[in-house]
């Protein structure tokens, strides 16, 4: 047994249909997204593909939520969703309604592998369904960051996302007269000039233009429905410690050696990084009147060294959703 079979045998589960390499469904408008009325002890989605929260032993969601008059909103992408936990109860948004005192539930809003354009997008498409919201917080960032390197005619105006590769190539136009051969990669015959990745400044100055960009329309949207907005840039492993504990270097080494994480994030994934995006974010959210907060500092502050936090270097362990749930609503 490896160590993510022993440590995160949960995470099987999210193998099947909720990661690149299971079933994707396919959708309009937004690419992809969860499958609908997905029933599993780990994962269950409503009859629009919204993962369930859960507080008391009663359970919620965008899209089924009776009795439910008002509701406060948790968006983003995977870390949102709660890949890492091991029942809906143990999600971001499960914890923070079961710690937060104020009353109004939080809706699961996280869209898995999403950029800012879909995480948008899938409010605008489903803003019908929701109560009185009285609160949105955007758990969100590291996305953005991470697409920022792709060819610039894969990011075009509005970002990179993530299967993009799988898009462009089904819709790249052929040279007529000419039949196109596959590799064993299914590239073409003649490979492509390969654009070199922008410098890591411009992939900061990017990620965070983008962002900003559709913060300001979650601010329009925000106000429109009355409702506090909240930006908190999502951790990750790396920009909270240097070294995580035994459990995440054991998860953290098994999974470099089944992929290429480290080797494509890698440069990306320092503190330093962290903290020129964060400042930059900071800058222009304060520009556009909204609450930004890197919840980074305050997990590294916290924190203790033996801390068992992530199932990988951005979702997180059950104890580890509570454990940031509550220094979310320190700092909101």
């Amino acid at each position: 047994m490896n160590a993510r079979e022993e440590l995160t045998p949960q995470m099987a589960d999210y193998e099947k249909k909720f990661t690149d390499s299971g079933e994707v469904r396919w959708l309009p408008y937004l690419m992809y997204f969860h499958p609908a009325e997905h029933r599993s002890p780990v994962v269950n989605t409503d009859a629009s593909g919204f993962r369930y929260s859960e507080r008391g032993g009663v359970r919620y969601s965008v899209a089924d939520h009776a009795g439910i008059h008002s509701a406060r909103v948790l968006a983003g992408s995977s870390t949102v969703f709660g890949i890492g936990a091991s029942a809906d109860r143990w999600t971001l948004s499960s914890r923070l309604s079961e710690n937060d005192r104020r009353g109004a539930p939080w809706l699961n809003f996280g869209g898995r592998s999403f950029n800012s354009t879909q995480e948008l997008i899938l409010f605008t498409l489903y803003r019908h369904l929701l109560p009185k919201i009285e609160e949105i917080v955007l758990f969100s960032g590291f996305n953005n960051l991470g697409l920022a390197r792709q060819p610039s005619q894969n990011r075009l105006e509005h970002g990179a996302f993530f299967n993009c590769n799988q898009f462009f190539d089904a819709f790249r136009p052929e040279p007529a007269g000419r039949r196109r051969g596959l590799s064993l990669f299914g590239r073409g015959d003649v490979e492509e000039a390969v654009e070199p990745p922008p410098s890591l400044d411009a992939q900061i100055d990017y990620a965070a233009d983008l962002t900003l960009r559709h913060l300001d329309v979650w601010r329009a949207l925000a106000a429109d429905l009355g409702a506090k907005l909240t930006f908190v840039l999502q951790p990750l492993a790396g920009w909270i410690r240097p070294k995580g504990s035994a459990q995440e270097e054991a998860l953290f080494a098994e999974l470099d050696r089944a992929g290429r994480f480290s080797d494509v994030y890698g440069d990306i994934l320092t503190r330093d990084v962290c903290n020129a995006y964060a400042a930059k974010l900071s800058d222009g959210a304060s520009k556009l009147g909204v609450k930004f907060v890197n919840i980074t500092p305050f997990i590294a502050e916290a924190l203790k060294p033996d801390q068992w936090l992530f199932v990988d270097r951005i979702h997180f362990t059950d104890q580890g959703h509570d454990f940031v749930s509550k220094l979310i609503l320190d700092v909101i």
